[in-house]
């Protein structure tokens, strides 16, 4: 597994597991070379990265351009008919019983979440303003008692 992310956070994304790890500031995706699946969290380039893809290929993509919503959006649906290698969109929407499995996986030591800071319910429009600013390893965490 290969993981691109700024140079700063190449050792955090080898700790997640990624065998390689990229700094996706001084590598471009022509030197990243072809990948069977494409896991993509920010949503900004999908055609060139959706060009990385070796034949009969999967790419999922979990954002879109913000600044080019329409535009990303219409990419992604124009992908499943025009050219090789899809790009699905993927959208997580969790029932109580899939988080209480997720919980207990966690309870159970069998899953570590990365959380990045943990936020008391007043704060939490500091925690939106530090998670704009960017930067974030892991998950920001709001507290409700």
């Amino acid at each position: 597994m290969t993981a691109l992310a700024r140079a700063s956070n190449l050792d955090f994304v080898r700790g997640l597991g990624a065998h390689e790890a990229v700094d996706h500031r001084s590598v471009g995706p022509e030197d990243l070379g072809r990948f069977d699946v494409i896991l993509d969290t920010v949503g900004s380039d999908l055609r060139t990265f959706r060009g990385l893809l070796d034949p009969g290929g999967r790419m999922v993509t979990i954002a879109f351009d913000l600044k080019r919503p329409a535009a990303s959006l219409g990419y992604i649906a124009a992908s499943t008919v025009h050219g090789r290698g899809r790009v699905r969109f993927f959208s997580g929407n969790p029932t109580p019983a899939l988080l209480d499995d997720l919980g207990r996986h966690v309870v159970e030591k069998k899953l570590s979440p990365a959380v990045d800071a943990v936020f008391p319910l007043e704060e939490t429009a500091a925690a939106h303003r530090a998670l704009e600013a960017g930067g974030v390893r892991g998950k920001y965490v709001v507290r409700v008692v």
